[in-house]
């Protein structure tokens, strides 16, 4: 399980998640204050091993995140996942919105 110092500011998030192909959904928490912003890539266009396209619920509090594949009710990956520390999609998420540890 890689380890991290903790989540990234939101705008980071945001623009880091731009930058890499994500679009980026603040609706409910730009109008209802929600604590929950969504990353979507619905085109499959996001870097990945099986070019599956995903969507990202994330929690701008805790730093939690539930990943969903199409026509998925349930993740199939959250923050607490480690049967893909291997996998770049999933590495490419945890660097998004996390701070590196540095010594």
């Amino acid at each position: 399980m890689k380890k991290f110092s903790g989540t990234k500011k939101l705008d980071d998030v945001i623009s880091n998640a731009k930058m890499k192909g994500w679009v980026v959904d603040t609706e409910k928490f730009d109008k209802t204050g929600s604590d929950w912003i969504y990353l979507r890539d619905m085109y499959g266009k996001v870097e990945s091993n099986d070019g599956m396209p995903r969507q990202i619920a994330y929690n701008t509090t805790n730093g939690h995140f539930f990943v969903y594949e199409p026509l998925s009710d349930k993740p199939v990956v959250t923050h607490l996942s480690t049967d893909f520390d291997n996998e770049c999609w999933y590495n490419e998420i945890l660097n998004m919105v996390y701070k590196p540890i540095t010594n």
